[in-house]
């Protein structure tokens, strides 16, 4: 069988990367990079259209469950039957499909770690919605890597040189949720013993209740560690197990899928629009991320702020992916105004729906990242004039080089401080997706990181720092903000109570060592400490665009456009998103020797530091920045 394995590979990553390019810049380029369709239906003429576009990539899913709406996941029959017995044949036929409307695609194959119908009662639970209890006991983890193994070896005889990569897709919707919100059973609770016992933890026989979980010393918000130890130790155990299943599997894989082959996985949901944040078990992704048998991430585009003129954005923290070496793939799974299933009237025109799908895809060509088209339950992309702009960024990217950011703007994101957080207090928001929703909308890119990437990063870039969830400072995390965050003249920001854990007690007093005024000071406070500037806000809803373009303009970052605006950049490349259009002028953070509009193919600008440019309302404009 002959096949064209289509994909745009880094491996000859820019020579004159910039000096100040990330920790595993270089690593994560030489990964290779998937611009895919998928669906969960068979849409084989639209399979046929995306091949015609250049988009021969195609991911399917040979699943076994059914979906959170109560739908199978797969048209085609049940391949898992029973132990040890499968229906290869419903592989073959869902292969044998796509080949015939795109007889050059390339496979990603989403494995369905899930639970099959007939083994629910045989494990007594569905790891679709108890993830978190099916990964403590050995009996489902063997037999599904069993399954696991099983799969890949007949995929690899009988469609192997067709498949790039396998996704283990496992847990709540797939994508490895855990929707128990701390309610236990007979396996976790020996699994919460056996991890207590490993620890040296007198914490009790039984982990603490829902009930007991949903209340904390401080505000309702803060567990107490002197009183409450047991509450924040059972969340590190909760988001421990998901994390331990993964690195199970994707271990057992790694030993299974050639080493050209790579293994993705949806996972470390950060930046979640649930209210669950703490209870979702992706906390744990560092470790996760660390893994060497994973080369990539999944996560959908942000939920909370797709409307257009939103900042769009990522649900992981896909900078400590990049720490690692690892790409991380956007899925870009927004309906179009006139699907009613899943559009939810965010995008209400044609024009709406090329300005939304070229500012997901800007997201992704400036981080570098994977992206997929998901058709979902198909229909999504219907309209002729919507497939030629995908066509039309399919070159773009296929244009692009990878290279580093140049944000001057860093989100901290800080799972170890929300193991100290109720999640079912009103006040848990400030610490997830809202901050990083505004951030998005004030005309300067800016890049997430995790705390424990900081002291590999280089921070010289950063201007301003935003530690918003950063509630947990021990005297090692104070001498190394002192040292590297707090200093040089930068600005770092604050929410509701920096320090007011140091993982053996709590104190509020010590909120203003950080924050430079005490705690529940009213208003934005902005204070000069020692050799750098302080900004807190006890209420993150104070937090707004337009404060922090004000916020970010006294740090001295640099801002593309007067007003509001999602800007995404990287070196010698910018894309700028509006809702409102007009003339607009556009400044560079220095000058340019020719600026080209990617998309019109036309140069706006030479020898110029700005520029000006039309747009339409709405508009996401693609720029080339030659240096």
């Amino acid at each position: 069988m002959n096949c064209v394995f289509q994909f745009a590979a880094a491996a000859a990553v820019v020579a004159a990367a910039s000096a100040a390019e990330p920790v595993g810049f270089r690593e994560q380029c030489r990964k290779q990079l998937w611009v895919t369709y998928r669906s969960f239906n068979k849409e084989l003429e639209r399979t046929g259209q995306f091949a015609a576009m250049g988009i021969t990539n195609r991911c399917f899913f040979a699943a076994n469950t059914i979906n959170s709406g109560g739908n199978p996941y797969c048209e085609y029959p049940l391949i898992w039957k029973g132990f040890k017995k499968y229906d290869w044949s419903a592989l073959d036929a869902q292969a044998e499909d796509l080949l015939k409307a795109s007889p050059d695609a390339r496979f990603m194959v989403m494995i369905d770690l899930n639970t099959p119908y007939w083994a629910t009662h045989k494990f007594h639970l569905d790891s679709f919605t108890d993830i978190t209890h099916a990964g403590v006991m050995p009996n489902w983890r063997d037999r599904t890597r069993e399954w696991m193994l099983d799969f890949i070896a007949y995929a690899e005889k009988r469609w192997g040189d067709r498949i790039g990569c396998y996704i283990l897709s496992g847990g709540g919707t797939s994508e490895w949720y855990e929707y128990d919100r701390g309610r236990t059973s007979y396996a976790k609770t020996r699994g919460w013993q056996g991890w207590c016992k490993a620890r040296g933890l007198s914490l009790g026989e039984e982990p603490p209740s829902p009930t007991a979980l949903g209340r904390a010393a401080f505000e309702n918000l803060v567990y107490d560690p002197a009183t409450e130890p047991e509450k924040i130790a059972y969340w590190k155990f909760h988001n421990s197990i998901t994390a331990n299943a993964i690195l199970f599997f994707a271990k057992a894989a790694r030993k299974a899928i050639p080493k050209t082959k790579e293994i993705g996985v949806f996972f470390g949901y950060y930046l979640t629009s649930c209210v669950n944040q703490t209870s979702f078990a992706h906390l744990d992704y560092e470790r996760v991320y660390a893994s060497p048998d994973i080369d990539f991430f999944i996560a959908p585009g942000n939920y909370s702020d797709r409307a257009i003129g939103g900042g769009a954005g990522s649900q992981l923290v896909y900078g400590t992916a990049l720490r690692y070496g690892k790409r991380f793939l956007h899925e870009i799974d927004f309906g179009p105004h006139d699907q009613t299933r899943w559009g939810r009237g965010l995008w209400k025109t044609l024009e709406d729906d090329l300005a939304g799908n070229t500012r997901e895809a800007a997201f992704a060509m400036a981080n570098n990242a994977n992206y997929w088209w998901f058709d979902m339950w198909g229909g999504f992309y219907r309209n002729p004039k919507g497939r030629e702009r995908i066509a039309a960024l399919k070159k773009v990217q296929d244009a692009l080089s990878p290279a580093p950011s140049v944000a001057e703007i860093l989100l901290v994101c800080d799972s170890e401080s929300l193991y100290h957080v109720n999640e079912k207090c009103p006040l848990e928001r400030a610490f997830g997706q809202h901050l990083r929703n505004k951030l998005g909308r004030i005309a300067a890119p800016y890049d997430i990181y995790s705390f424990g990437d900081m002291p590999v990063l280089d921070m010289n870039r950063y201007k301003l720092v935003c530690l918003n969830s950063t509630l947990l400072i021990t005297p090692e995390r104070a001498k190394f903000l002192r040292e590297k965050v707090c200093a040089n003249g930068r600005t770092v920001l604050w929410c509701y109570a920096p320090g007011v854990t140091d993982g053996k007690s709590l104190d509020v007093g010590r909120v203003e060592e950080w924050a430079g005024v005490p705690f529940k000071t009213p208003g934005v406070s902005a204070t000069q400490m020692d050799g750098w500037r302080s900004v807190y806000a006890y209420d993150y809803k104070l937090f707004t665009p337009e404060s922090l373009t004000k916020i970010a303009s006294d740090a001295g970052v640099h801002l593309y456009l007067d007003k509001p605006a999602t800007v995404f950049a990287k070196e010698g490349f910018l894309a700028v998103h509006l809702k409102d259009g007009g003339e607009k002028t556009i400044r560079l953070p220095r000058k340019a020797v020719r600026v080209v509009d990617l998309l019109a193919g036309a140069t706006v600008a030479e020898n110029a530091d700005s520029f000006t440019v039309l747009f339409g309302s709405p508009d996401t404009r693609l720029f080339k920045v030659f240096r």
